[in-house]
């Protein structure tokens, strides 16, 4: 450890810096190295380093711990201790080598030091979920590293709500809105109110929520991994990285959810065949993958694929042949009906989730839970007789 960190004396400071050639930050000094040494990813943040290792008086301090500083805008820094009182840190200056005693500036302005045992390092090392057993959380692992980008919506950087959509439907076939706030609105609420250290109500898998990081109400998600720590897409260290549940996330804390229980179902075909269509583009006249679909096109085309069955072309007939069905009681493959500027036909897919051909994204997987547009416009279910055909 302070091998690597001594190497690396010289390298000029960078605000924000987490590399060699970008330059370092007190913060990105520890991560890079520890990183590189241990595998395991630690916060940017030395507030967080602080709370995440164990505590460590003054006089017990050995080589390898981090001991922390206060600086005049009273934001802590860290640094790497050496030995003999020595630790190397990240300065206006660049990486250096200090003295707790002989250099005042330090002296005056410690505040603590924290120990990252083996143990402790194991929950912050991705190796420990490679394997893990629950999909999303292995998913997740995938993605460490990838820049943060607010509203970002591609693999080259991305925001939190965009990584929980991505896992959870990549690896468990989970289909879940896109916004932060909208995802908060599905799933089983797992009533926590208040997040403490030790939590053994949550288990791996489970998403938690947070207000007021960035804005007004629910505004940031976070897969927990056990163990109080969480993998996210987070804004504060600039990536998709593994955090401990600090002060600050159980100050912004507001509960959590399960999504496990909202898979997608494959028993009809019907679901089947239409998740395989969703992303393709509309066509007005559609009525194939190639061509595009609109909306009474894209449900006959997807019975015909699933079972053969022959349905007539237009909503409006699909609506006159089909059995009456409550909506507490469709069942994955039947049809949901909608009244825009003529009737409009959906594949229902359980969990209150559904596939329609629309004009502004095509066949497209639509939450009636969050949906501003649908809920208002329904007009009723009906199902098929399929299995005679």
């Amino acid at each position: 450890m302070v091998e690597k960190a001594k190497s690396l004396i010289g390298t000029p400071y960078k605000r924000n810096g987490s590399s060699p050639d970008e330059g370092f930050n007190s913060g990105g000094f520890v991560y890079y190295v520890f990183k590189e040494v241990t595998g395991s990813w630690l916060s940017k943040r030395p507030s967080s380093l602080l709370e995440a290792g164990m505590d460590v008086e003054k006089d017990n301090l050995k080589i390898g711990d981090l001991v922390f500083f206060e600086n005049d805008e009273q934001e802590q820094i860290s640094g790497i201790y050496s030995g003999d009182n020595q630790f190397i840190i990240a300065t206006s200056s660049g990486v250096q080598e200090r003295n707790l005693r002989y250099h005042s500036y330090y002296a005056d302005r410690y505040i603590g030091a924290s120990r990252f045992t083996k143990e402790i390092l194991e929950k912050s090392n991705p190796d420990m979920y490679s394997d893990h057993g629950h999909p999303a959380v292995k998913e997740a692992m995938n993605y460490l590293g990838t820049p943060y980008l607010l509203t970002g919506s591609t693999l080259e950087a991305f925001d939190c709500s965009f990584l929980v959509q991505m896992v959870f439907r990549d690896s468990m076939d989970i289909y879940l809105p896109r916004i932060t706030y909208k995802q908060w609105k599905v799933g089983e609420d797992l009533n926590i109110d208040e997040y403490e250290l030790g939590n053994d109500q949550l288990t791996p898998g489970d998403v938690l929520f947070f207000s007021g990081t960035w804005q007004e109400g629910i505004s940031h998600s976070a897969i927990y991994l056990g163990n109080d720590y969480i993998v996210h897409a987070t804004g504060e260290e600039g990536q998709t990285t593994i955090s401990y549940m600090s002060k600050y996330w159980r100050d912004h804390y507001t509960g959590a959810k399960s999504f496990d229980d909202i898979a997608i179902q494959y028993e009809s075909e019907a679901v089947y065949e239409a998740l395989q269509l969703v992303g393709t583009k509309y066509t007005q006249g559609g009525e194939s993958s190639e061509e595009g679909f609109d909306t009474g096109g894209f449900v006959q085309y997807v019975y015909n694929e699933a079972w053969q069955y022959e349905l007539p072309r237009y909503g409006r007939q699909q609506w006159e042949e089909g059995t009456k069905v409550s909506r507490d009681d469709a069942e994955p493959g039947d049809i949901f009906f909608f009244q825009g500027a003529s009737i409009i036909p959906a594949i229902y897919v359980g969990n209150n989730q559904m596939i329609v051909a629309t004009n502004s994204y095509g066949v497209a997987l639509i939450d009636l839970t969050t949906s501003d547009y649908w809920p208002s416009r329904y007009i009723g279910a009906r199902t098929y007789d399929t299995e005679s055909e």
